[in-house]
């Protein structure tokens, strides 16, 4: 009895070091890949060209979001499952488009800020030219993805953040949407000097 005892407890012991192991692995990739996407960026800036921040990569950071708390997130190439674990992912719009910059992210991870927004509060957008624009929440609002499928408007003077609803929802996926609307905030005298030295 004495000898089982040993044994399970012995086994129990090597599975959470286990699982301590995985999450210490987990938390290391993602702390390492945020640098990686970081470093993309800053070369994308400096080079005028997009950089992947791996070369196995299948995406890349087209723009960096800046929240009313001051947190940056890198926003990806690309809405696809891999990319949106590493970031928010570009799903319409951008430079050189009539479309609205429409970003799409996890509700539980990068886009878990969208539910503490108020009407008001600013939201900026850097660009991989290295251009700024400045947006204002405007609208929040719960959509049914089955219901009302997602209308992108020809409008660039707006950014439209996308997550799934509610954001305390034990399962993923679900057909409600968080959608949240800022439009272009009108620069101060003072930025526009700024961008112009």
């Amino acid at each position: 009895m004495v000898r089982l005892e040993r044994r399970l407890l012995a086994f129990s012991l090597a599975a959470l070091l286990g699982l301590a192991g995985w999450a210490s692995w987990l938390d290391g990739k993602a702390w390492l890949a945020q640098h990686l996407i970081a470093h993309a960026w800053q070369t994308t800036l400096a080079q005028g060209a997009p950089q992947r921040p791996w070369p196995w990569a299948d995406t890349w950071p087209v723009a960096r979001l800046t929240t009313p708390a001051g947190e940056t997130f890198y926003v990806l190439e690309s809405t696809s499952g891999e990319a949106l674990a590493f970031g928010p992912g570009r799903l319409a719009g951008g430079i050189g488009s009539d479309q609205a910059l429409t970003l799409a992210g996890h509700r539980d991870t990068h886009f878990a800020f969208l539910e503490t927004l108020d009407a008001g509060q600013p939201l900026t957008v850097q660009l991989a030219n290295g251009s700024q624009k400045h947006f204002q929440i405007s609208r929040q609002q719960v959509i049914n993805s089955q219901q009302h499928p997602l209308h992108i408007p020809r409008d660039d003077q707006q950014l439209i953040l996308i997550t799934c609803y509610p954001f305390d929802a034990l399962t993923p996926g679900g057909p409600l949407r968080y959608v949240v609307t800022a439009t272009s905030a009108p620069t101060s005298n003072t930025e526009n000097n700024q961008t112009e030295r």
